[in-house]
């Protein structure tokens, strides 16, 4: 019979697994600074470095403004053009660059595919007006982040940045699963909402959960109940066929777009998100446990 190590031993063999264990899993957690319930992160770009709007939304690697590009002394423009629509049809074409040495965090992301920035949307004035200015240094997207996963903790206000193939797993700590695509609109899932499946966006620069007015179908829960909140959709199921709760959006005409709707800062705001492009991974996690059925 082999004789056991003694108890010491034994201790310091578990906690040495445990930190292994732990460094394995250890992220680069960022901090985010939210302006008007938008994710702000820093973003070095060779010499400079500037607070840039985290966009989810479509396949956005960075977009950065001139005096980037030109002050940086990492940055190539390119003699390609990228054209693109915001949601009210408004059309832009704009270079295309590749941002040689960005860094956010400790993480070093190596050359990042982009675009030159260009202002779009907003106010000058008014209750925007501090957001307006804040999107003029540009916009980072989740291409430039590669194969590491990212987690959205908005209530902590953090960003964590994981190796690739790390990160939570689903059935930790009331993580969920659920079936997760990826394309030009940017990360998206399929609900059911009242019995008909859409699709939505998952996109942190939306202020608001949005859904196309048109995609409804016509006993939508707003239309049963004179005193409910209009933005309500009634009853919502994941792709995995599990309830998901209530879920509220703005109606608006999204002018033929290639979805049904948008999850932004209200969706962010009641889940931790962890998004594993490669793997078409998302995890959910909801702040107020254990509930998965509260409204947004």
């Amino acid at each position: 019979m082999s004789k056991k190590p003694p108890l010491n031993s034994r201790v310091l063999i578990f906690l040495a697994g445990t930190v292994l264990h732990g460094a394995a899993l250890a992220a680069d957690v960022v901090p985010l600074t939210f302006i008007n319930g938008l994710p702000f992160v820093t973003v070095t770009v060779g010499a400079v470095s500037s607070r840039l709007m985290i966009d989810s939304g479509g396949a956005l690697g960075i977009s950065i403004p001139e005096t980037t590009v030109h002050t940086s002394g990492a940055v190539t423009l390119l003699d390609q053009t990228t054209k693109f629509s915001d949601l009210h049809g408004q059309a832009y074409e704009v270079r295309n660059l590749v941002a040689q040495q960005v860094k956010v965090g400790t993480t070093e992301l190596g050359p990042v595919e982009g675009r030159v920035h260009v202002q779009w949307g907003g106010a000058p004035e008014g209750p925007q007006a501090e957001l307006t200015r804040a999107r003029e240094a540009g916009a980072i997207g989740l291409a430039a982040f590669g194969k590491r996963p990212l987690m959205f903790d908005y209530r902590r206000g953090t960003l964590s940045i994981f190796k690739p193939g790390e990160g939570p797993q689903a059935g930790q700590q009331d993580w969920r699963a659920l079936p997760l695509a990826y394309g030009k609109e940017g990360p998206n899932i399929s609900l059911s909402v009242n019995g008909k499946a859409l699709k939505f966006v998952l996109d942190t620069g939306a202020q608001v959960n949005i859904v196309n007015a048109a995609s409804l179908a016509p006993d939508s829960a707003a239309s049963r109940c004179q005193a409910c909140d209009p933005r309500e959709l009634g009853q919502v199921q994941a792709g995995d066929g599990r309830p998901l709760g209530s879920l509220a959006a703005e109606r608006m005409d999204l002018n033929g777009a290639p979805f049904d709707g948008i999850l932004g800062a209200p969706f962010f705001q009641r889940y931790r998100v962890l998004l594993d492009l490669p793997t078409r991974r998302l995890l959910i996690s909801p702040h107020d446990k254990p509930d998965f059925g509260k409204p947004e």
